[in-house]
């Protein structure tokens, strides 16, 4: 099935899937945007349908001009550890759409589970990111796509065994769903498909949960809900922060 009948499913299916207590709501989440060029509008979605992990993410103007869009799907399953099985995320397959400077961008990525590696398809108005090429995964257990980190974490319980860890760091690999224009517009992340990360739990303020994530030697702070829905998320080195619409970060007590 392609990414787009999966959408079509995600749009039209009603139902939560998630129904445990402590669980993060489905469903259309509105947040203000803001980076070094700008404020913007940022919207995500995300739904379980039959084990799949379904996220949409999208930032566009106070207008409604669209500048960016993504959706990502991935496999929930279990893999073997010493201690028994253990939750995983399995990247299934993404396709990422930007405008720069209204020319527009586009990155399609497929898992191929045979090779166990990722197909990339790329068009754009530039040579250079046209094409097709396939990248093999990294040694790892666990894989995020990095608009989907949020999701992901908690579906693999990282969430909950870094706040139970008492500060001890879990690793897993980021795919950078928005590969490779995103080393273009960001600084410092490298240039590779795959970046290696930790979670660490921080603690608890105001009935709010404070997660740290390093990857390329940078920190991503994300804050959730007791429920563990998104509640904000700040990359200080990139001027990017993500939070409740109206709310500015001096309004935010430490």
């Amino acid at each position: 099935m392609s990414l787009i009948h999966l959408l079509i499913l995600f749009s039209l299916s009603a139902c939560s899937v998630l129904s445990s207590k402590g669980a993060p709501k489905e469903g259309k989440r509105t947040f203000s945007y803001s980076d070094v060029s700008g404020k913007y509008v940022f919207t995500r979605e995300s739904k379980l349908l039959k084990n799949r992990l379904i996220t949409r993410t999208q930032i566009s103007t106070d207008s409604g001009n669209l500048l960016e869009k993504s959706i990502m799907v991935s496999q929930l399953g279990t893999i073997k550890e010493q201690r028994g099985r253990t939750l995983s995320i399995r990247p299934f397959g993404s396709e990422f759409t930007v405008w720069l400077e209204g020319k527009k961008y586009e990155s399609r990525m497929k898992i191929d589970p045979k090779t166990k590696s990722m197909l990339v398809e790329l068009n754009s108005p530039e040579e250079k990111w046209k094409g097709r090429s396939t990248t093999s995964f990294p040694k790892g257990k666990q894989f995020c796509f990095f608009s989907q980190i949020p999701d992901c974490l908690y579906h693999n319980n990282y969430l909950f065994r870094a706040q139970q860890g008492k500060g001890e760091g879990l690793g897993f690999y980021v795919v950078w769903d928005s590969f490779p224009y995103v080393q273009e517009q960001l600084t410092n992340i490298g240039t590779r498909l795959f970046s290696s990360a930790v979670v660490k739990y921080e603690g608890t303020a105001k009935n709010i949960l404070r997660y740290q994530v390093e990857v390329d030697g940078q920190t991503l702070l994300y804050q959730f809900s007791k429920s563990y829905d998104l509640v904000r998320m700040f990359w200080v080195a990139q001027g990017i922060s993500v939070m409740p619409p109206g709310e500015e970060v001096s309004d935010i007590e430490e």
